[in-house]
């Protein structure tokens, strides 16, 4: 735990700096809209994580939320008689959700199966889903927006607990993640099937002459990532009101991004989902504070000016912070395989 520890305090001190720089950055609708969006991203960073700890990767997670919320607001969303392409045939959010969910837990299966039974490159199995699941979602849209109109879905993003309608204390994706986040603890850290998953990430021949049934579990955490992007789509298609082929575009990379960030290696064999929520709060963090960050100074004429980062900076950021993430965690092995061979070596 000392690496989330290490990032936990780092994010500690990032929002310090941010608050220093902009006490709005704690204000009330911002820490809320900040956890809501926090909340979203770390759903489906804990599902990747299960992925990237036996050693693979899953890059159709963007796609899997934009497909869960197209279905949604295909079926669900708001009939409108004038305009028919505009909204949904206005089914029950009992029948659109379950159906969304499903679908999206079809879709780990399936790619879980290719990548087990037929022994092909998770990275080709998972662009290949990332591509086919826009295509489909751009398919039922027809190129446009599907509107979800006025179910009652909305309230999921706007609602939550302990405050006024549309200003909770407590957003309810925020009480969506701690359910997923407690289940995925408990699964990865307190069961049998937990310690599979870290003896694959360890050692993917070694767990197969122990016995372990490596194929099905590797099946099964494609199924968790897919499931997880699923809840993380119903989220989002709350929030946003309508749906096209866009939403979800590059969430994968901020998945990946977070599990990172907050542990997880890419190597497999290490990470913890708290490590993942940790890492989430840090992406959605920079995002936020690249907006909420100001300075202000005096010029050389004693002209009191305010320095703001500019948003064009967005993905320079984040991209550098990806890559400071993948080195250390390069370094923090090569560091940790040297003390090894250390304490291996014969003593003189």
């Amino acid at each position: 735990m000392r690496r989330e520890l290490g990032m936990f305090v780092a994010l500690l001190a990032l929002c310090l700096g941010l608050w220093a720089s902009n006490h709005d950055f704690l204000g009330p609708s911002n820490v809320v809209n900040l956890t809501r969006q926090i909340a979203m991203l770390a759903i489906f960073a804990i599902g990747i994580s299960f992925v990237i700890v036996t050693g693979g990767i899953d890059l159709s997670v963007g796609s899997v939320i934009g497909l869960t919320g197209v279905i949604i607001a295909y079926l669900s969303g708001q009939h409108y008689p004038d305009n028919p392409a505009a909204g949904g045939r206005g089914y029950s959010l009992w029948i659109g959700v379950p159906v969304a969910l499903a679908v999206a837990s079809l879709v780990g299966l399936a790619q879980g199966l290719l990548i087990t039974r037929l022994d092909l490159q998770p990275f080709i199995v998972t662009l290949g889903g990332m591509l086919l699941l826009r295509g489909i979602s751009q398919t039922i849209v027809g190129g446009g927006t599907l509107s979800l109109g006025d179910v009652p879905l909305a309230n999921l993003a706007n609602g939550g607990l302990l405050g006024p309608p549309g200003n909770p204390l407590i957003p309810y994706p925020v009480v969506i993640l701690c359910l997923v986040a407690v289940a995925a603890a408990t699964l990865l850290h307190f069961t049998v099937f937990g310690r599979y998953v870290y003896a694959i990430g360890g050692n993917r021949e070694a767990a197969e002459y122990s016995g372990i049934p490596v194929r099905r579990v590797e099946t099964l955490t494609y199924v968790i990532s897919a499931f997880t992007a699923g809840v993380a789509g119903v989220c989002y298609a709350a929030y946003i009101g309508q749906m096209s082929q866009q939403v979800g575009i590059a969430y994968e990379l901020y998945a990946i991004a977070a599990a990172v960030l907050g542990g997880v290696s890419l190597r497999g064999g290490e990470g913890t989902v708290i490590g993942a929520v940790i890492g989430s709060c840090i992406m959605r963090v920079i995002d936020n504070g690249i907006n909420m960050f100001q300075w202000a100074y005096r010029d050389a004429a004693g002209v009191r000016r305010t320095f703001r980062l500019d948003n064009n900076w967005t993905f320079i950021i984040i991209g550098a912070v990806i890559l400071v993430a993948v080195i250390l965690d390069q370094v923090a092995h090569i560091l940790q395989s040297k003390r090894l061979m250390k304490a291996a070596a014969p003593q003189a």
